[in-house]
């Protein structure tokens, strides 16, 4: 990445339709102020962890949160360090292509994309986008929520994320297949999820990716209240929007095979513990810190576990985990202990390996409950307890902690209190169906735990 130490700050970088915090535009919270240091397909190499952790201590609050598209978090930033802090990242390279890029670094691939030498490996195409969308003046327009998913059909892979568009081979093992695309959703992998738009030949999708945001960006100037590729479809419809796809690339993309045509499950809990990298030279050693906070400690001994076991290299998940890639069958074992060492969890048996939380009212005005420590609260109750689903805290209805319904939800009500949701596709809540509400945290372990065998509702 370019070195940009020393740059003031772009003058459009606060006039933002979104309140996403970013490297220049950090956004205000209860306990300061958040920097989101986007990485490139969640790759960070010891040197950048140690800057990072040091500068979590110096310039923020010492917290350091994951997120759920593989970037990293500072929080607790004083306004007289912001500068510091940009300083202090960009000098390792943690900063964009350009000044302006830096808001629509939203590309997300798997952790293991490329590693399996048999499979379509879809980081080239990944990073001409990414660098398409940081130094085309055009497209640094878009919203800081806008995001692509460029999927590869690996087995490690988050398909729930709702993006703007998506991309996925039809039959991931054909170097020569097509590309199944969508908008406004994820790419399907249930019967009744909605169906890709459309196809393109692998060596047009850079063209279709263009071609759409070209359209919505010409769209958008005449609805420029409008930030998502989602306010489009409500406006033209799927079918409009195709027919100019079409008629732009000057070749048809709609294809009735598609309708039937669903990307294979991804590997469940395949972010935790010992994985093989794809071709089985060496393996991915997965863990989860408690709740996807790190702290300067945390991240610095990580980073010394990276130097030992993966050659230097880290890489964040988007189920804010960690994984050390590249490690030797000879010290998989070993890496794996360490990791459980320093405070994180491999097994998926335990409520910690795949919990997540927003910030809780001690960092967020909007939550009603300090919903990291009600977490962890929870996962104390529940250790004991088998097959428990994933598990959502959320301080209040927005959801910030996850773009898709998870398996269970707690919404805060108020302190200490919480509804809980199981998700379903018909709703009637954006979390699934309500199972109890405003219970306390010592109901809501007995309800999760009573319902958390193989035959309960939880797994229905």
């Amino acid at each position: 990445m370019d070195q940009l130490s020393g740059l003031a700050l772009p003058p459009t970088v606060e006039d933002r339709r979104s309140a996403c915090p970013g490297l220049f535009r950090m956004a205000k919270a209860l306990d300061g102020s958040i920097c989101r240091v986007k990485l490139t397909f969640g790759d960070l190499n010891t040197d950048q962890a140690r800057s990072v952790a040091d500068a979590a201590r110096r310039f923020g609050n010492g917290i350091i949160e994951i997120t759920n598209r593989a970037n990293l978090q500072i929080r607790g930033v004083r306004p007289e360090t912001e500068s510091s802090l940009i300083d202090a990242l960009l000098m390792v390279g943690l900063g964009p292509l350009t000044d302006r890029g830096d808001d629509v670094r939203n590309v997300m691939i798997s952790p293991i994309a490329g590693l399996n030498k048999s499979k379509i490996d879809v980081r080239p195409l990944s990073l001409r986008l990414l660098a398409a969308l940081q130094t085309n003046a055009t497209y640094q327009t878009l919203s800081p929520k806008f995001c692509v998913l460029v999927d590869g059909g690996e087995s490690l892979a988050m398909v729930e994320h709702p993006h703007d568009l998506w991309l996925s081979p039809i039959n991931p093992d054909d170097p020569s297949t097509r590309y199944a695309f969508g908008v406004a959703g994820v790419p399907p992998t249930k019967i009744d999820d909605q169906p890709a738009l459309g196809s393109v030949d692998a060596e047009k999708a850079f063209d279709l990716i263009t071609t759409l945001l070209d359209l919505f960006i010409d769209w958008n100037r005449h609805h420029p209240t409008a930030s998502r590729l989602r306010h489009m479809i409500a406006d033209i419809g799927t079918d409009s929007l195709v027919r100019r796809v079409e008629q732009r690339l000057d070749h048809r993309v709609r294809s009735e095979d598609l309708a039937d045509w669903r990307r294979t499950l991804p590997q469940r809990n395949g972010h935790l513990g010992i994985q093989p990298d794809g071709d089985g030279s060496s393996w991915l050693v997965g863990a989860m810190p408690p709740l996807g906070r790190l702290n300067p400690d945390m991240l610095r001994s990580l980073a010394d576990l990276a130097d030992r076991h993966s050659n230097g290299k880290l890489r964040m998940t988007p189920w804010q985990s960690i994984f050390l890639p590249e490690v030797s069958t000879e010290t998989a074992k070993r890496a794996r202990a360490d990791l459980e060492s320093l405070g994180l969890t491999v097994d998926p048996q335990q409520p910690l390996a795949t919990m997540i939380s927003c910030s809780g009212s001690a960092g967020c005005g909007s939550a009603l409950a300090a919903t990291r420590e009600d977490g962890l609260k929870l996962a104390a109750l529940l250790r004991e307890k088998t097959l428990v689903p994933q598990i959502h805290m959320s301080g209040c209805s927005k959801s910030c902690a996850s773009p898709s319904a998870k398996p269970i939800t707690l919404v805060a009500t108020d302190p200490g209190h919480y509804d809980i949701f199981l998700r379903a596709t018909n709703g009637p809540s954006r979390f699934g169906k309500l199972l109890a509400a405003n219970v306390t945290i010592e109901e809501a372990a007995a309800l999760i735990g009573e319902n958390s065998g193989s035959g309960g509702p939880l797994h229905a």
